[in-house]
């Protein structure tokens, strides 16, 4: 019974570490897996840390500080108002204050910087080298140094010493005037001058003025690029167009205004048409009413010759008085009359000219007369031909 129980309970503990040893060869497997899938998400992760703390750090180092904002270190000792540098006292039997005219100032404006130092005659100071050339009160500029000593009544005397500065600082709240040496010896029984006493100096503290300006914090230079916004090529049709539209417009009114000038200059001669119509009426009241006198027939010929020469003259705006018959046919066939107008003046001048130059006037019978006299009237009918 004890050995089948004994044995019972070997194969219960060899059971139990078949499992165990199953569950833990299980475990480790997965694990094994679970570590095999979390190694690249690790790695990215990793990865894209170190990618945003170099891009962090990179930034940092490429940003400027903003306005406004509190900074450490350097930056801030940089930006901090100057303090005031130490001096020493000055000696004994003399003392001295700083006054100013105004407290704060504006970009530009001029102020008072006076010095009053009380002294006994103990001490006298040198004051040639106190000017406007020689006193340096940089970062102001100075515009005019005034001094004055004047004796005081316990045997002291009072040195006042106004220095008239002009501020041209920006970006500040406040600035501290610089110090200032007043040179001084002392009196003594072996030194009666300056040139036989050792100098010393007396070094005044400026105080602080508080600064004021118009122009935001930080503003932009006027040096500071600007961004130039380009068009694109498309854009510059309607511009060109408008340019080349201005030009034509200009020319046209250019020209316009040359023939106004032009036209203004011309002495303008007679009308035409009344030109025409006064010889007209001149040839007819020239005509007679009988051809049966020759010597009435030549003087009519000679007038019909004449007028129709003139009216043809002011028909074609040329000059005609010079020439012949042929002559006249030909300049009106170049300016393109009518055939039938041309023939008609070219048989009238022709007859004209064979009835004057016939010598004793026997070819100018009365018919032919009237027929001249017919052809001369349909002529001077005519309207100009422009």
């Amino acid at each position: 019974m004890s050995s089948h129980f004994h044995l019972q309970v070997e194969r219960l503990q060899c059971g139990r570490r078949w499992i165990r040893r199953a569950r833990a060869t299980g475990a480790s497997s997965r694990w094994a897996g679970a570590r095999a899938h979390s190694r690249p998400v690790v790695v990215g992760a990793v990865l894209w840390l170190a990618l945003g703390l170099a891009s962090t750090v990179s930034w940092a180092r490429s940003t400027p500080p903003e306005a406004g904002r509190v900074q450490s270190g350097n930056a801030k000792a940089g930006r901090a108002p100057q303090k005031a540098e130490e001096t020493l006292p000055p000696p004994s039997g003399m003392s001295y204050t700083t006054r100013l005219d105004r407290t704060a100032i504006w970009v530009g404006d001029k102020f008072h910087y006076v010095i009053t130092v009380d002294y006994s005659s103990e001490y006298e100071f040198v004051l040639d080298n106190v000017d406007k050339e020689d006193v340096n009160m940089d970062p102001f500029t100075v515009v005019d140094v005034t001094k004055q000593t004047t004796p005081l009544s316990n045997n002291e005397t009072r040195l006042l010493l106004d220095i008239t500065l002009a501020n041209y600082l920006l970006n500040q709240t406040e600035a501290h005037i610089p110090q200032l040496s007043l040179y001084y010896f002392r009196r003594g029984q072996n030194t009666t001058s300056a040139e036989q006493a050792a100098a010393e100096s007396l070094t005044v503290s400026g105080p602080t003025v508080g600064l004021r300006s118009t122009l935001p914090p930080n503003p932009a230079d006027i040096r500071d690029s600007a961004v130039v916004i380009s068009w694109e090529r498309s854009r510059w049709v309607v511009p060109a167009v408008g340019l080349v539209a201005l030009v034509s417009l200009i020319a046209w009114l250019g020209w316009e205004a040359y023939l106004f000038f032009k036209k203004r200059r011309t002495a303008p001669g007679p009308d035409r048409r009344i030109s025409m119509e006064a010889v007209r009426a001149r040839w007819a009241s020239g005509v007679p009413s009988d051809f049966s006198d020759s010597q009435t027939t030549m003087k009519f010929l000679d007038r019909s010759y004449l007028n129709l020469k003139e009216y043809l003259s002011y028909y074609l705006e040329t000059d005609t008085a010079g020439l012949t018959a042929e002559e006249v046919k030909e300049e009106m066939q170049r300016l393109g009359a009518s055939s039938d107008v041309t023939q008609k003046v070219a048989k009238v001048l022709g007859a004209c000219e064979a009835l004057r130059f016939s010598g004793d006037g026997t070819a100018a019978t009365a018919e032919s007369a009237r027929g001249v006299a017919q052809d001369v009237r349909e002529i001077l009918s005519l309207d100009p031909k422009y």
